[in-house]
Parts: structure tokens; sequence; C-alpha cells
């Protein structure tokens, strides 16, 4: 099945999303299905990504799944090439970022260690002068991967990898870029929400009202990311993870981007009172995408 040439879930993200679960449907009943990308003309780091947590994903029926890569002469191929796409899919889970991503974790732990090589291959990227200004950028990785653990792996016998990737780049003024991307394969943030108001008393819910009142998932995280976002667990110590995050990237113009596209809705913590229209398309998944640039 040809994937759309447009193949960018930043730019065409209702045609990927319909793409993707029209995959996994025809894989769920059990028909041995393609992924083509002989045609497409343009693909980003998140849908990169998705695509490497798709395959590996134990809800992905793989064994009917061939994955046919672009040709080789195109920008796609690569852009492949230099985000290291065979290496992201690689069935050994590596502990260490040499590769340019990180697919593990140590049991249920964070890999400190691998988020620790993020921040030094940036300031290897931008110089030594920019460590101070990209201090923030370990605690927010970590707290998002902490978030992934807590609530993607529903049971001990299977530990879900990690989608972690980076990529250098240019912007249109000739400025140092840097983009990264965080894949968690759960059910998606707003999803997990609803399953939760629907279980406890909706008189305890924060969000029971500002559910019900907007029939829109980017105005519902419009209002709530603000005043942060409980977990599953509903420990007290979790779930302000979304609002430290938007506190930190919307006061500071380092970060040019930081989008949450999850379920229906794509929203952008640096302007968040731009909302996108919701997809009729729903990812069941988490993606996190951002750029900085310290020049």
């Amino acid at each position: 099945m040809d994937a759309p040439t447009d193949f960018s879930i930043l730019d065409n993200r209702y045609s990927v999303i319909k793409y993707f679960n029209t995959i996994k449907r025809m894989l769920n009943q059990k028909e041995y299905t393609q992924i083509n990308l002989r045609k497409i003309t343009s693909i980003d780091l998140p849908t990169l990504c998705l695509l490497g947590a798709f395959m590996l994903d134990r809800n992905t029926k793989s064994k009917y799944l061939e994955v046919t890569s672009p040709l080789s002469n195109s920008a796609a191929y690569r852009f492949f090439k230099e985000a290291q796409f065979e290496n992201m899919i690689l069935n050994e889970r590596r502990p260490n970022f040499n590769s340019g991503a990180f697919l593990s974790r140590s049991e249920d732990g964070v890999n400190e260690k691998a988020i620790g090589d993020i921040l030094t291959k940036t300031v290897d990227y931008f110089g030594e002068s920019s460590k101070q200004r990209l201090r923030d950028l370990p605690p927010i990785i970590i707290e998002i991967v902490t978030n992934t653990a807590d609530h993607a792996n529903p049971d001990s016998s299977y530990t879900l990898p990690w989608i972690v990737n980076t990529y250098e780049t240019k912007n249109n003024n000739g400025n140092k870029v840097k983009q990264y991307c965080i894949i968690d394969m759960g059910v998606g943030i707003y999803e997990t929400l609803i399953n939760k108001v629907n279980k406890q008393n909706q008189g305890k819910s924060p969000w029971y009202t500002i559910i019900k009142r907007e029939n829109s998932q980017g105005e519902f995280f419009r209002q709530a990311i603000p005043n942060g976002l409980q977990s599953r667990t509903t420990l007290p110590q979790r779930g302000k993870g979304i609002k430290y995050i938007y506190d930190t990237v919307s006061g500071d113009d380092m970060y040019k981007r930081f989008e949450i596209i999850t379920n229906k809705t794509k929203v952008n913590l640096v302007n968040l009172s731009s909302v996108e229209r919701d997809s009729s398309e729903n990812l069941p998944a988490t993606i996190y995408y951002w750029e900085i640039c310290v020049e």
C-alpha cells in the first residue's frame, strides 16, 4: 500500500494517521501488507520515529508486514540514512546514544546515561558556550520517558521500546537547529484521561467539566495544560509533567516549537493559544517533537 507522498505527520497529520490505522487494520486481519515508501517526496523526524515504533510495537502483527524503503536517489532516502533509521529499528536494544538513538530502558528505570549522551552531543553541536542554556534539556527528556515508563508498560513480562531520536539541520537563515522526538506507544493522553474520568467518581475528576464542555480535544488541552494534568496513577508527585514542560519551553525562545501529537489533536506548547482542528482519525500513541536553536 503506497504511503502518502507528503509523509509528514507535522504537515499532513490526517492522511498519515489514516494510513497507519489502515495498515494496522489490515495486519489485524492477518493480511500480508506492505508499507510502500517509494513514492514519498517528504518525511519528517516524528513520522520516521512513528514508523519505527509501529514496526517494533508488540501490538503490530509484524510477521505480516513488509516495509519498502524510499527510492535510493530521493531526498526521503537520504533522510532515512542521516537519521539512521536502520539503527533505530535493530532488534538489539542499545543502552547508549552512539548510534544517534536509544531504544531501551534498563528494566523499568530511565537510562539517564543515555540522556546525558544526548546533552553531550547537543553541546558538541552548538558549542561549549551553549551548555548553560541547555541545562533544562535532560530534565525535560527524563520527565517524558519517566511518564512513558509509568503508563505504557501494562505488564512486567514485556518491555515496550522507547523511540528517542535527534536530527541536526539548519534553518533558512543558516543557523544550526536540532530536532528531538520521543514516541510513546500507549493509548494516547486524551484517551487515558477519558478512561480515568469514566472509572472515577465524576465529581472527583478535575477534568470532568472541561471534557464534557469541550468537543475539541485541542481546546481541552489548551485549557488543561497550564493547570497540569494528573497521571494514570493519580499519585501527587506525578502528573505535572506536561505543565512543567509547558512552563519551561513557553518562556524560552531557544525552543522554536514543541509539539505534542496524541489521539486526535496536535498542540504546540510554544504557542498554546493556537489550536488546530481535531483530526477525524485517532492516533493511539503520543509523539513529543521539538526544535531548539541557540544562535
